[in-house]
């Protein structure tokens, strides 16, 4: 038998492409007021003037704020997992894998300081935005790029974790439905204390980008890169391979 081929999408009308144009333009205007405004400085109104268009008109492309934030939200977090997904290819050492990861995280955040506070520095309903299947799937696919880097290195090369009964009641207490999700989905060999480690490693990331893309190390050191290189060197250490961090390359 011959190879069969996919069916062939339908071709976007005339009218939809331009619906299509019109969004990602309100989109555009949308993340320039957040870049110049922050967050609480998007208005449907303004947004709607820069694309040229009455408050009326925009509303039949996004009924309310909520629903452009939501939309752009998904782009936001879409863009930084192309970023991050583009400079860590899968890599025979799943640590250098983590490394570059984070990184590109790190790079994006530094980049784009007002959306990493839109994705990142309160809960959606901060902005009058209700969770949606969309913006959980967007969010997602980012934690997903972490959890799966980090069961990778579990799998190639388990390392020493604290015994489940070493580990703090109260931790064990607030980690089981996470941990009881993870073993029934995704990584039904991993102990718990293996997840203790997970979640003290994204803290520690995070904590080093979130506190730099929000200037909140700039007290200390003009530029938080060496921070942040000394956490993954660190963290290297932690899952037991301090040979897998390896220095940036220095710019040129």
């Amino acid at each position: 038998m011959g190879a069969q081929t996919s069916p062939a999408l339908p071709v976007p009308t005339r009218r939809q492409r331009l619906r299509e144009q019109t969004q990602n333009e309100i989109k555009a205007a949308a993340r320039a007021q957040l870049v110049s405004n922050g967050p609480g400085g998007v208005q449907l109104r303004a947004v709607a003037r820069d694309v040229g268009l009455t408050a009326p008109a925009l509303y039949r492309y996004f009924p309310s704020l909520e629903e452009l934030v939501e939309a752009l939200t998904v782009d936001l977090f879409d863009e930084l997992c192309d970023v991050m997904e583009g400079a860590a290819a899968p890599a025979a050492d799943p640590f250098a894998r983590m490394l570059e990861l984070s990184r590109a995280f790190r790079r994006w955040a530094m980049q784009h300081p007002h959306e990493f506070g839109l994705l990142f520095a309160s809960p959606p309903t901060a902005l009058g935005q209700q969770p949606t299947n969309a913006c959980q799937q967007a969010s997602d696919r980012f934690g997903n790029l972490f959890a799966s880097a980090f069961i990778a290195i579990w799998d190639a090369a388990p390392f020493p974790v604290p015994a489940d009964d070493e580990v703090e009641p109260a931790m064990t207490a607030g980690l089981m439905p996470y941990r009881t999700w993870l073993v029934a989905n995704v990584a039904p060999d991993m102990p718990l204390g293996a997840v203790v480690r997970f979640l003290e490693g994204w803290v520690r990331i995070f904590g080093c980008v979130a506190m730099d893309a929000f200037g909140h190390l700039s007290w200390a050191m003009p530029d938080g890169e060496p921070m942040f290189e000394q956490v993954m060197s660190s963290l290297a250490e932690m899952v037991g391979r301090p040979d897998a961090y390896v220095p940036p390359k220095a710019s040129v």
